[in-house]
């Protein structure tokens, strides 16, 4: 009994051995389940600028700064995983004043910020209240003056870039996404819509500026055009994407709920 017992024990350990080796070869659990993948972060939006981003036109006004509902920053607040937090964007609003009233809606927990601002710092709107009773009048003539100077000045670069680069301060986690206006008027409308068109044009050319200088300085900055876009669907087209009665100040020249629906998807396509 001692001598067959004894001699059975090599055998053993050596099976022992066998399946040891096979279970760290093998692996002797289950595999591990991989980690589902993360949702994608809800971008958290807050709006600056004037009566574009506002909304002015496309709705009924909800305040005195001429907000709507179909403006381009609640359509995106209808978007997935898209979160708006703040609309301070106001009518009549100028860069200076984006600054000074609107700025300090921004903070280190936003994510996602747009800007529409510009065109009342360049005066456009000025030109055609001047120009359109009498193109030939001496006020029609010192409106375009002023506003082709401050459009060819730089000053509207300068102040944007300034605008965007404290917003990149305040929110450094902050996508920034700037847009641009439509050429108003089809081409060849008359005198003075090719003027404004013109205007326009010039304007558009300072934010794409301002938009390069920001991010060659570092900002995490896109430029959202929409003026090929609004092609064929200006004022004097068939079926204007923006206020097209003179008479109306309220909706004129300002975007229906298609053309905000225009700004939206340009945000869309920068993020």
């Amino acid at each position: 009994m001692t001598l067959l017992s004894h001699s059975r024990r090599p055998a053993v350990s050596a099976v022992t051995a066998v399946l040891a080796a096979a279970a760290l070869i093998f692996g002797s659990a289950a595999p591990a389940m991989a980690a589902p993948p993360s949702p994608p972060p809800v971008e958290k939006l807050v709006a600056l600028g004037d009566s574009y981003a506002a909304g002015q036109g496309a709705g009924a006004p909800l305040d005195g700064c001429l907000r709507s509902t179909a403006a381009y920053p609640y359509q995106l607040d209808a978007e997935p995983k898209l979160n708006l937090l703040r609309l301070p964007a106001c009518s009549g609003a100028t860069i200076e004043d984006v600054t000074n009233t609107q700025l300090s809606q921004v903070n280190k927990g936003t994510t996602l910020v747009t800007i529409t601002a510009g065109a009342n710092d360049a005066g456009a709107g000025a030109v055609y209240a001047a120009c359109a009773p009498d193109p030939a009048s001496f006020a029609c003539q010192q409106a375009a003056v002023a506003a082709f100077g401050v459009v060819t000045s730089g000053a509207i670069a300068e102040d944007l870039q300034s605008l965007i680069t404290a917003v990149a301060e305040r929110a450094p986690r902050a996508r920034i996404v700037v847009t641009d206006y439509p050429i108003p008027f089809e081409v060849g409308i008359d005198p003075v819509g090719d003027g404004v068109n013109d205007l326009t044009a010039l304007l558009n050319a300072q934010i794409a500026a301002a938009v390069g200088q920001a991010a060659a300085g570092g900002a995490d900055v896109a430029y959202a055009s929409v003026w090929a876009a609004f092609l064929d669907h200006q004022v004097g087209d068939a079926e204007p994407w923006l206020g097209a009665n003179p008479n109306d100040p309220f909706t004129f020249l300002h975007p229906t709920p298609q053309g905000q629906a225009v700004y939206a998807a340009a945000v869309l396509g920068a993020l």
